[in-house]
């Protein structure tokens, strides 16, 4: 991942966003794609992510752009 890539807001998972995080993930059910483990597997994930983007918000990672300054 490099600097300014999106980034989930785990932190905002209150029992609340858990609960429609979890309600989306059973709509959209990606996990009943079962011709293969592997293609089952990347589907749940891309679901995961999409979701958590969604419901718990985004932010842009930030990085030291004054390398060095630090001694």
């Amino acid at each position: 991942m490099s600097v300014g890539d999106l980034r989930v807001k785990w932190w905002n998972l209150t029992k609340e966003n858990a609960i429609k995080l979890s309600e989306m993930l059973t709509e959209q059910g990606a996990w009943r794609q079962v011709e293969d483990a592997d293609i089952m597997w990347k589907a749940m994930a891309e679901c995961i992510h999409t979701s958590a983007k969604e419901i718990l918000g985004t932010f842009r990672r930030s990085g030291n752009k004054m390398k060095g300054v630090w001694w």
